[in-house]
């Protein structure tokens, strides 16, 4: 079978070798032991270069130095050796990958948004929330809400209020004026009313790090989910603005 040292060599360097470390493996795999002149005589490489070269490659446990006559001899390991090496890296990337990950979420706080379209849309978004609340164990939320809301959903949005206060979550709620008679406030909830002159059609939940936003529509409606510690945050500093000048 025809030798394609270029190939080899090309692959070498992909792998991590510099081009002086993979010329120098691929002749002594070619001549299995071969001294320091001799490499760099065949290599063209310069023997000082050949000297540095040879050290690094024993650091990383491909080559091995013997001696024979009184002089130093080099030998490649065994190319299996180049696999278990790269696996190893590999188990030592895989072992923090988790916290090198956390770091790049933390640093970038990259915005994740999904959208639910449709009643049974919005359904999943909303048990996606009561999922996080049990996980995080989160026990304050930030909410505006709107009458449509029992409208679209009459059995669901009740019951799902109920395993809400379940989990002993405590609701900063604010409402439109005209939901007055929607709902009011209890040991998990307190309610303030916008001014007549302050209408809005949508709602809005800030748990933790994520808000959901709930539009209505002629005929439809739909769910937004957005998770960003940052924007999360902005948002809850506008909701907590608004309940204190609320308050007053």
């Amino acid at each position: 079978m025809k030798v394609d040292s270029k190939s080899i060599l090309r692959a070498l360097e992909q792998y991590g070798l510099t081009k002086n470390e993979a010329e120098i493996y691929i002749l002594l795999l070619k001549r299995l032991e071969a001294t320091a002149f001799e490499i760099a005589k065949d290599t063209s490489i310069p023997r000082t270069t050949v000297y540095q070269t040879i050290e690094k490659l024993k650091k990383q446990g491909i080559i091995t130095q013997f001696r024979k006559n009184n002089i130093a001899y080099f030998t490649p390991e065994n190319p299996g050796k180049l696999l278990r090496l790269l696996k190893e890296k590999e188990d030592v990337l895989n072992s923090v990958m988790p916290e090198i990950q956390g770091i790049m979420a933390r640093e970038m706080d990259k915005p994740v948004t999904k959208l639910y379209v449709g009643i049974e849309g919005v359904k999943t978004l909303f048990d996606s929330i009561l999922q996080d609340l049990k996980d995080q164990n989160i026990k304050q939320i930030y909410a505006t809400s709107q009458p449509e809301m029992l409208e679209y959903l009459p059995k669901y949005f009740p019951r799902w209020l109920q395993n809400r206060e379940d989990l002993g979550v405590y609701t900063y709620l604010i409402l439109p004026d005209e939901a007055k008679n929607y709902l009011d406030s209890n040991d998990l909830r307190e309610v303030r009313f916008l001014p007549k002159n302050f209408p809005f059609n949508c709602a809005m939940t800030i748990h933790g790090k994520k808000i959901a936003f709930f539009a209505f529509q002629k005929g439809g409606i739909y769910g937004v989910s957005v998770e960003s510690e940052s924007i999360a945050d902005m948002f809850k500093q506008f909701f907590l603005f608004t309940w204190e000048m609320l308050g007053r």
